[in-house]
């Protein structure tokens, strides 16, 4: 065996053209994938054959069972008996979240929702709304001379113009990000540990910036809140953009480095031997490994790291970063127009709910709290519907279709849930997928926590954040909310009960029950002091 000639060439082949093979198989595969999932078809339906679903549930198996990730240095270390670089450098495989074109449950160019057997429900409901509509209308007629009143329209449009320069200026700023990933690139700025605490920190900063300028502007709740939640969202595609990016940033770099120092290694270990052999291959396996890495679909860090390639991130409905997602070939202009109209209707049956059956029942203080709960039940569930509705089916499929994002997963069958878990992981897709692999996964990977304590400091956050919300729309900290959330926790272990399991309609009534009596109790906790006092609600312009 001839040492150098033969491992100098094996060397540069690997790192340059081997690993670049290697790259395109990923490739291929991953276009085979997006090819069989109708990831590039003009209408994002999927295609559901049996070899695809095992192909899928195949490639989930996978990476679930992929090794963490360890946390690794920005730079190579220095090993303690030499002043030089060490060329060995453990790595492991970033878990990638998979997207796939699907479409939502609800929508009604589903081919496999349009021909469902409940479907006729689905039509009658809607065909009940607008009676409903029609009543409410004319009993505002005849008791207030108008079809619809405006109090709450006037509470919810005050400072409309500076809300929405504000919001323009609060999603602009998230553009640093940008300028952030290029520093780390560059090197000018480690990752570990100096630019994920400062990535840490400027999150914040923007966090606590907006929450006071909430307070500064004392705008209303619906303001508050809308302004609130936009903020969060934002935060945390940031989040998630600057976190990948730094993590590919540390691979990039050595990957740069094992392609400048490898040749210099060889070429100072000509005598071949068992032991340089071995450590050539593991320094090629190293350099193929990276080169996977870095490599997304058809996207290879750092290309994707560009002022275009965020404005796109900003646009497409998912809070998780990737460098590349599944596309439809173009939008339909026709299917923009009919999320448009539903998001409209969907907000008129929202706002007659709110302002003839709501809003008046938490204004009259003659009414015990348990008539209240009572009397809403039914117009909060409703309202849950539809804010639920304009959200996941309307507002997100109009963004996805202006970026032909193929993902439409915004939601699962959460109507069916039997335990507060199963809740947790159908309704809010989006959110999901950001707390599992921001906070659930990570803080299991970096701070070594068991599942069932990442499950708890999950909870945590997420309590945290939703109580943040209401403390801002109603100017007061009473944490009902997050001690609702927390008692979640138990529920959970209960909803795992063989019983529960077994007798899973029970499970869906108990869950229901809840739903039902929780949304109102929290509207009595919050709202009905704040009401009374407060004109961030608007109590004077309620006529």
């Amino acid at each position: 065996m001839s040492h150098s000639p033969t491992l100098f060439k094996s060397a540069l082949l690997k790192s340059a053209t081997g690993a670049q093979q290697e790259t395109i198989k990923v490739t291929e595969e991953s276009s085979g994938e997006s090819s069989s999932l109708s990831s590039y078809t003009s209408e994002p339906s999927p295609h559901n054959n049996k070899e695809n679903d095992s192909k899928c549930i195949t490639e989930v198996t996978l990476l679930a069972s992929r090794p963490a990730i360890t946390k690794t240095q920005s730079t190579p270390p220095l090993p303690a008996s030499s002043g030089k670089q060490s060329l060995t450098h453990q790595f492991h495989k970033h878990r990638k979240l998979l997207f796939k074109a699907r479409m939502t449950k609800f929508d009604i160019s589903n081919p496999e929702t349009s021909s469902d057997t409940f479907r006729g429900f689905y039509t009658l409901f809607w065909i009940v709304m607008a009676i409903y509509i029609i009543q409410s209308a004319i009993r505002c007629y005849e008791q207030e001379g108008v079809i619809l009143s405006l109090g709450f329209f006037r509470l919810f449009s005050k400072d409309g113009l500076t809300l929405l320069i504000s919001d323009i200026i609060m999603v602009t700023t998230t553009i640093t990000s940008v300028l952030f990933s290029k520093l780390l690139i560059r090197g000018v700025i480690p990752y570990e540990p100096v630019g994920a605490l400062l990535q840490h920190v400027c999150q914040t900063v923007f966090l606590f910036l907006n929450i006071y300028w909430i307070f500064r502007r004392d705008w209303p709740w619906v303001q508050s809140g809308f302004f609130t939640l936009h903020t969060i969202v934002m935060m945390m595609k940031m989040h998630s953009y600057t976190s990948l990016n730094g993590e590919l940033s540390i691979k990039y770099r050595r990957l740069k480095y094992l392609k400048e120092h490898v040749p210099k290694w060889i070429a100072e270990h000509k005598e071949e031997n068992e032991k340089t052999s071995q450590k050539l291959e593991e320094l090629e396996h190293e350099m193929s490994f990276l080169e996977d890495e870095l490599v997304h679909g058809n996207t290879r860090f750092p290309d994707n790291v560009t002022l275009w390639n965020y404005l796109d991130y900003l646009l497409v409905p998912t809070l998780v970063y990737s460098l590349e997602y599944p596309r439809t070939e173009r939008i339909r202009p026709w299917y923009v127009l009919e999320k448009s109209l539903a998001t409209l209707g969907s907000f008129l049956l929202l706002y007659v709910t709110t302002e003839r059956y709501i809003l008046p029942k938490l204004y009259d203080s003659d009414m015990s709290d348990l008539r209240v709960i009572v009397e809403l039940l039914f117009p909060f569930m409703i309202n849950y519907l539809f804010i639920f509705y304009i959200i996941f089916e309307c507002i997100l499929n109009a963004f996805a279709e202006l970026s032909r994002f193929a993902d439409r997963n915004f939601y699962d069958d959460w109507w069916n849930s039997i335990s507060y878990d199963e809740f947790a992981r159908k309704w809010n897709k989006p959110v999901h997928q950001w707390l599992l692999r921001h906070v659930y996964a990570q803080s299991m990977e970096q701070y070594k926590l068991s599942k069932f304590n990442a499950t708890f400091v999950t909870f945590l956050f997420s309590s945290c954040l939703h109580e943040l919300v209401l403390v801002i729309c109603t100017r007061r900290i009473r944490m009902y909310l997050f001690v609702m959330q927390m008692l979640q926790l138990p529920l959970i272990v209960l909803g795992q009960q063989a019983f529960i399991k077994k007798h899973s309609t029970t499970g869906n009534i108990l869950w229901w029950l809840g739903m039902f009596i929780g949304l109102p109790l929290l509207a009595i906790l919050y709202c009905r002091e704040a009401f009374w006092s407060d004109a961030i609600f608007g109590v004077g312009d309620q006529t």
